[in-house]
């Protein structure tokens, strides 16, 4: 079974637009990042259930993950 990510805010330009992306679970966050080709200082946070996860949290069937980017400014 798969596991999905959805990308929030000008992380989706990395799926070309697309809101959630299908991956293989059973590898970590950061691992998907890679294989996404989302540079990973790009994630201020992951979240699963609304609750914060490290990047090397090991991704498991059905689950929604989703990928907060880093805010800039100044």
């Amino acid at each position: 079974m798969p596991a999905y990510i959805r990308p929030i805010g000008t992380l989706k330009t990395y799926l070309g637009g697309q809101s959630e992306a299908v991956v293989e679970s059973g590898r970590t966050v950061r691992e998907i990042l890679v294989e996404l080709g989302i540079p990973s200082a790009m994630v201020a946070g992951v979240l699963l259930n609304d609750v914060l996860q490290s990047k090397d949290y090991r991704v498991r069937d059905g689950e929604v993950i989703k990928l907060i980017a880093v805010i800039g400014g100044g």
